[in-house]
């Protein structure tokens, strides 16, 4: 159990210390030496939830099809099931970034932490969405599943989760926007 919370403070506390101390990666305009960081850590919370829902989603159906077979109740329980555990393993993430962050970086969870819900509640709405479409399309071509894995990649690098969308040339940020 205790791997739970230690894999994902190890993570955040890593990149924080890689991006704010050895890299002194920096955002345009904002001086605090850990901004970057953050920026980073929270990006990457919010598609880890996405991406790890949406890619077990894909896969639930065609990992439980003996159970599908064998017993009688609602299909769409598993990815429900799915998108609770990965919500669980996303606050856990988010408090070892809050640590991280305080121990670290000086920066501290404020009211702006609140914002979380709202958008965590529309991550896994969408990505529950997209998960089970995608699930029920594997059932029938499992190359759905393989190909959703390159999609996802990059998709990853079109967002901008690595990098802030003023660092995108101008001819491309439609594709941030959109």
């Amino acid at each position: 159990a205790a791997w739970f919370i230690l894999q994902p403070m190890a993570t955040a506390a890593i990149m924080a210390l890689v991006l704010s101390e050895v890299l002194a990666a920096k955002l345009p305009g904002v001086t605090s030496k850990g901004s970057y960081a953050v920026y980073l850590l929270a990006g990457t919370a919010a598609w880890g939830l996405f991406a790890e829902v949406t890619n077990r989603c894909t896969g639930v159906f065609i990992e439980f099809a003996s159970a599908l077979k064998k017993i009688s109740f609602p299909r769409l329980c598993l990815p429900i099931i799915v998108g609770g555990s990965a919500l669980l393993t996303h606050v856990l993430l988010l408090a070892a970034v809050a640590v991280v962050c305080a121990a670290f970086l000086d920066t501290y969870p404020g009211m702006a932490w609140l914002a979380l819900l709202p958008g965590a509640a529309l991550i896994l709405v969408f990505s529950y969405g997209l998960g089970v479409l995608l699930g029920i399309f594997n059932v029938f071509s499992r190359d759905v599943g393989q190909v959703f894995g390159i999609v996802l990649q990059l998709w990853f690098w079109l967002t901008p989760i690595v990098y802030p969308p003023s660092a995108m040339p101008a001819s491309m940020q439609w594709l941030s926007h959109w």
